[in-house]
């Protein structure tokens, strides 16, 4: 079957044709129950939330007005989707606002880090991830593993290109306070 731009499937979707969405679905299922999933760490939210983030979408198909493309546009309802999930499941998202590490412990967890092996690395930092706010692991999801750019993002997550920029360098740094805390734990338990 011939591979077809995203911009046909939706012009055949709203002519009335709704199996043509199906490629849609296809194409993105993967990308999208991957941020769904660094947003909920939960496989069945995950997989329910990335759900219904087709099925809004789909509602919602004729007022894409193809300003950014279908993909950006989509990732942000996946995203939003996600997040109304996580507020409501807890109402009190685990500030890390309390902690915080110096400069000279950041370059220190940054110089352990890089003595790690590669197995290793990952482990800790999926550990970390998993301690962020739902939004810092989205955006670092967004920018790392999904290598969107940051105008992108900030469509997706309604924000200014600014504010993704320093949303960036916020989650970055708290990414590093959690490393930096685990491996302090760590350091304890040997």
């Amino acid at each position: 079957m011939e591979a077809r731009s995203d911009s046909y499937y939706i012009a055949e979707v709203l002519k009335g044709n709704p199996d043509s969405y199906a490629p849609l679905v296809d194409k993105y299922k993967q990308l999208a129950f991957s941020l769904s999933m660094k947003i909920l760490k939960n496989r069945e939210d995950a997989e329910e939330s990335a759900q219904d983030a087709f099925v809004k979408a789909y509602k919602s198909l004729e007022s894409f007005k193809g300003g950014a493309t279908f993909k950006t546009w989509f990732f942000r309802i996946v995203y939003t989707t996600a997040i109304s999930k996580v507020r409501g499941k807890q109402k009190n998202l685990v500030s890390f606002e309390d902690y915080k590490v110096s400069d000279n412990e950041l370059i220190d967890t940054e110089n352990a880090v890089g003595q790690m092996t590669a197995e290793e690395r990952s482990a800790h930092l999926h550990k970390a991830m998993d301690e962020l706010d739902p939004s810092e692991r989205a955006i670092l999801n967004l920018y790392y593993f999904e290598e969107m750019p940051v105008d992108d993002i900030a469509a997706i997550m309604d924000l200014t290109a600014s504010n993704v920029k320093i949303k960036l360098f916020r989650s970055r740094k708290r990414l590093y306070e959690q490393l930096h805390g685990l491996l302090k734990s760590e350091e304890a338990l040997a």
